[in-house]
């Protein structure tokens, strides 16, 4: 026997826990960029580009939008969540050994295997959030707070790291061997880019964990953590007494809830358009501007 309580802590941890996949792996990544660019051959156009890239994979919630409008009600997310922390635990691995690598693209050497990851992980990423709360209408409204517990700490979890990791690239100017010119000699953090993405994947194991968990024990029945619905049943007797022959109908109300005031389509559309500003500049501009301001919080 399970303590009810004890049981809807552990389903509230466990939801907290699959939803720091959303955003980890990015926002670590932009993070960390500030000690990849003094090795890539991109240098400080490093962060534009991977911000297109984080622009141009906004694509795939689109494609999720019209997926779902095609299959209307056989639409599920599960395969989709799977989806996405599966692929981004492969993506952090294969980027953590390959992220040095170069390839030689239209004259110049090129990280594409970096940017190929930094798009993958962007796509799934981007189509993380929209794929979740599909998930979580499943789930009492209470829940909703381990989403927004776990998705704000995808920005805390990297951040510790950072810390742990020291601060890395520092510069140095030295002379150079013909003694004219001066060149910058950069620190060293006190683990590797390579180790700070495995631990950022270690994260998105747990998230994968959480997820079978919640999909394949009784852990979510045990908390009652599943939104009451109105369910009906009709049966008509067959017994020819015409007193009998009476409909039932077993309902199943949803808890009492207070009248919330309902929002007015005028005032939906200004959110919505406050919200398209503010992920504008919060995806758009801020990766690529992030790196300038990240580089120097140590010198």
């Amino acid at each position: 026997h399970v303590p009810a309580q004890w049981a809807r802590t552990t389903c509230f941890i466990l939801i907290a826990v699959m939803n720091l996949s959303a955003w980890i792996d990015l926002e670590g990544l932009v993070g960390e960029i500030p000690l990849i660019v003094t090795q890539a051959p991109e240098g400080w156009a490093l962060p534009s580009a991977a911000s297109l890239c984080l622009s141009v994979a906004n694509i795939a919630p689109i494609i999720i939008v019209l997926l779902r409008w095609r299959q209307g009600n056989r639409f599920s997310e599960i395969p989709y969540i799977y989806l996405i922390i599966v692929v981004g635990l492969l993506s952090c691995c294969v980027l953590a050994f390959t992220w040095q690598r170069t390839i030689f693209l239209f004259g110049r050497e090129r990280s594409v295997w970096f940017f190929g990851s930094f798009f993958t992980l962007s796509m799934l990423d981007c189509s993380s959030s929209l794929v979740f709360f599909d998930y979580m209408k499943l789930f009492r409204d209470h829940y909703l707070t381990a989403v927004f517990l776990g998705e704000g700490l995808t920005g805390i979890i990297p951040m510790f790291l950072l810390l742990a990791q020291g601060v890395g690239g520092e510069a140095t100017c030295v002379l150079t061997t013909n003694g004219t010119s001066l060149e910058p000699i950069y620190s060293e953090p006190r683990f590797s880019v390579k180790i700070y993405i495995l631990l950022l994947g270690c994260v998105i194991a747990a998230s994968l964990i959480s997820f079978i968990l919640l999909r394949w024990t009784n852990i979510i029945a045990l908390a009652d953590a599943v939104q009451p619905v109105i369910h009906q049943t009709e049966e008509l007797a067959t017994d020819t007494d015409p007193n009998e022959n009476r409909l039932m109908v077993s309902v199943i109300e949803p808890p009492e809830s207070k009248s919330r005031p309902q929002m007015t389509r005028r005032v939906f559309i200004f959110l919505l358009l406050i919200n398209t500003i503010n992920s504008t500049i919060l995806f758009g501009g801020l990766p690529s501007l992030s790196t300038y301001a990240l580089l120097p919080y140590g010198q």
